[in-house]
């Protein structure tokens, strides 16, 4: 008979002591197999518990393979002696730690986001909605572009807010935006030249190289990336970050937008990968329209993450395809499967569909435009003569302090707790004619982010 005692007071939550004691009873043969289990209804009422957290457990354990269902029947023990192995202790190789990294008390790093506002307790009781229906749907495979669900969810979010033109058969989800660069490279074949803005995202000019794209560095001006230079290349492809360039900050106008779109028309075959990194992040005035929304020939790849605004964990990207390149992908590309989780698909389709995504983004912009706001204001007070650009958008501003000692300059700041990123970091090919740097703002305290600048304008005194 199976007798389980919960407490209440504990912190792990009811279904998951429930699920661990049957499990540690299952292992060590207290409820050997076959043996029949009492009702969700019977053993709830037995715990004078809610029937809702049997169910949870029971299902954990029939996905772990510890239990099954039978119709009009009830639960049974299942055969596990492979599997009690697993909790046997093996005594191991042991492997020496990887060296830490240096932690650095004023880190204006532009990476991350601000992890004390992820909603846990929606993400936790979606996570448990989604489990809790013992769909056993989302075990199976499923679709290769990712569950129509959430590409439904993803294409009404685009076309709301970021114009884009598409439709759910367009999209199709990776797990980050490696995988969907990988996916494009399959559609299209080897020996694609990609030209890339310069400087540059460095991640995402590693990512294309790594996977045998040949990599053609374009130089920018102050409307981005620079038409005549990417036409006397050999790319047929370009990838470019227009709302909001990576890391000048960079808004590409009209007319530059124009110009790229002539470019990609002029050639059977062009296209134009548009990175929408950061978009949601605008903090006056009305959001920068997507560049896909304005494609008329169907020459624009657009691609974004919910990595950016819920989580870097977070491993969802998507990809919207022109509909002549979606046939050829379809074509290519028959073999690989979805790479994102359907669970997590579940639950990100519930936080979109269900308001979530929308009120999370919000309060996001608005601690971090009170995070950029004050930044600006550090550095006005504490850094006399430094210009400011790139500001308004995004999550870093881009600084030049007009120094010469850019070494003795950085050095120093380091051996005060204090870490800027130089701009020269995100060129490819050649050097700015003057250091600019680098502050990000989403993963600082506000009393860090004025103790750092502080830092940053006493060491500029001396330098200067």
């Amino acid at each position: 008979m199976l007798m389980v005692e919960i407490d209440p007071d504990k912190k792990k939550p009811l279904y998951e002591q429930i699920y661990e004691e049957i499990k540690r009873q299952i292992q060590v043969g207290t409820l050997p197999e076959k043996t029949k289990l009492p009702s969700a209804r019977a053993l709830a009422k037995r715990l004078e518990i809610s029937r809702n957290t049997v169910d949870l457990a029971y299902g954990q354990l029939t996905a772990e393979g510890y239990i099954e269902s039978r119709p009009r029947s009830g639960y049974y023990v299942c055969m596990v002696e492979d599997l009690a192995a697993l909790d046997i202790q093996v005594e191991t190789e042991e492997i020496d730690p990887e060296p830490k990294k240096e932690e650095m008390p004023y880190d204006f790093s532009p990476s991350g986001t601000e992890m004390e506002q992820f909603p846990y307790q929606v993400w936790r009781k979606l996570l448990k909605e989604v489990m809790i229906n013992d769909n056993s749907e989302l075990f199976q495979k499923g679709d290769a572009q990712g569950d129509l669900g959430l590409r439904k969810a993803i294409m009404y979010y685009l076309r709301q807010s970021r114009g884009v033109k598409v439709h759910c058969d367009q999209i199709i989800l990776g797990a980050g935006m490696e995988n969907l660069l990988f996916l494009l490279r399959q559609t299209f074949g080897t020996k694609q030249i990609v030209g890339v803005e310069n400087p540059v995202y460095t991640n995402a000019y590693g990512i294309l190289k790594e996977l045998g794209f040949g990599v053609r560095p374009i130089s920018m001006d102050q409307n981005g990336m620079k038409i005549d230079n990417l036409r006397k290349s050999d790319a047929d492809l370009a990838y470019v970050t227009p709302a909001h360039q990576y890391p000048t900050g960079i808004v590409m106008p009209a007319g530059r937008r124009g110009q790229l779109l002539r470019w990609a028309k002029e050639k059977e075959g062009r296209y134009i990968i548009e990175d929408d990194y950061d978009s949601e992040f605008r903090y006056y005035g009305k959001p920068i329209p997507a560049l896909q929304g304005t494609d008329h020939h169907e020459k624009v790849i657009y691609i974004g993450t919910f990595s950016r605004v819920i989580a870097p964990a977070i491993r969802v990207s998507y990809m919207v395809l022109p509909p002549k390149l979606l046939v050829k992908y379809r074509e290519n590309v028959t073999a690989f499967s979805c790479s994102v989780s359907r669970i997590d698909q579940a639950v990100l389709t519930l936080f979109l569909s269900e308001g979530h995504f929308e009120r999370h983004l919000n309060r996001m912009r608005n601690i971090y435009k009170e995070k950029h706001d004050l930044l600006l204001h550090c550095i006005r007070q504490f850094m006399n003569g430094a210009d400011i650009s790139g500001q308004g958008a995004g999550v870093h501003v881009m600084i030049d302090f007009h120094i010469r000692q850019n070494e003795q300059f950085e050095r120093e700041l380091r051996k005060q707790g204090v870490v800027i990123y130089p701009l020269s970091f995100y060129y490819m090919e050649g050097k700015p004619k003057e250091e600019k740097y680098i502050l990000g703002f989403t993963r600082m305290k506000k009393k860090d982010m004025i103790e750092g600048t502080r830092i940053i304008g006493n060491v500029l005194s001396t330098i200067k």
